[in-house]
């Protein structure tokens, strides 16, 4: 599972870990589904133009999109806005994201990542930091924990958009970011526990 993990990373969360993730501007395309009608019963993805507005300093998603666009039951929208995945709730806030399968990072037991200052973080659904970014990768909460490492790296991509993390010292921690497994073990032996 953990190898597996490992290899199903893309090459832009090499690129988001060592950046950092750049808020999206106003002009900038934006794909989204937007909600169903009667003319439209199964809209699919479909792109946008000028979906954020920047209000008091804060960059959010426009009235006229949060219009248009499709919550879920949990009353959260994604949009790809510009090349940066995003949760957005129904006040306009945005969450940048990192991506998983072609789309934003999914809300595991409740959480979703980010990178923040150049680290990985968790938020929940109501865009609350719940894990403060303190670890250069971080991977899906399964089972109450999360294997995380310091000082780990993505490996160049391997031509099909796929990265792998190495290096660095590996652990887990649980839902409110203690470490349960201290991060002080090599790759291989994280591997065996």
């Amino acid at each position: 599972m953990i190898q597996q993990s490992l290899n199903i990373l893309s090459s832009i969360t090499a690129i988001l870990l060592a950046t950092g993730m750049a808020l999206a501007g106003e002009g900038v395309e934006c794909w989204y589904c937007a909600r169903p009608t009667e003319t439209t019963p199964h809209p699919e993805l479909e792109v946008y133009e000028n979906c954020v507005v920047r209000v008091e300093g804060r960059q959010l998603f426009s009235k006229e999109h949060l219009n248009r666009i499709r919550f879920d039951s949990h009353g959260l929208a994604s949009a790809l806005i510009g090349d940066q995945h995003y949760y957005i709730k129904p006040d306009g806030a945005m969450l940048a994201v990192i991506p998983f399968d072609n789309g934003p990072d999914y809300f595991s037991e409740g959480l979703t990542r980010s990178v923040v200052n150049g680290k990985m973080a968790w938020f929940n659904r109501r865009f609350d930091e719940v894990i403060p970014p303190r670890y250069d990768w971080g991977w899906p909460f399964e089972g109450g924990r999360a294997l995380v490492c310091k000082g780990c790296f993505a490996e160049p991509s391997d031509g099909n958009g796929h990265s792998r993390i190495t290096g660095g010292l590996w652990g887990y921690i649980d839902r409110q970011g203690e470490e349960i497994v201290p991060v002080l073990f090599t790759q291989s032996e994280i591997g065996h526990m």
